[in-house]
């Protein structure tokens, strides 16, 4: 799961879910185990869905809002992923 999840209203991309992740050490593949252990959790029985993501992987290398995602960044400096999806409804 995801170590700290924020909605973010009212920005030019409409409502934005914003989830950091703390990989150490980051890795593609360990960004992709934590993810996928999350959709299961989320989507297997829930009836909860698992939007596309606008960006996911490094924080450094996010386009996606760059400036509001680095003001979420400082609430968790030790997270090291983030995945952004386009909050339903």
């Amino acid at each position: 799961m995801a170590d700290h999840t924020f909605r973010l209203t009212n920005t030019p991309l409409g409502t934005v879910l914003v989830k950091f992740y703390q990989i150490e050490p980051y890795s593609d593949e360990a960004f992709t185990k934590a993810k996928a252990r999350e959709f299961l959790q989320t989507t297997v029985g829930s009836g909860n869905a698992w939007s596309l993501a606008l960006y996911q992987g490094p924080i450094a290398t996010n386009p996606v809002l760059p400036e509001a995602i680095a003001q979420l960044h400082a609430r968790c400096p030790s997270c090291t992923a983030v995945r952004i999806e386009q909050a339903a409804g």
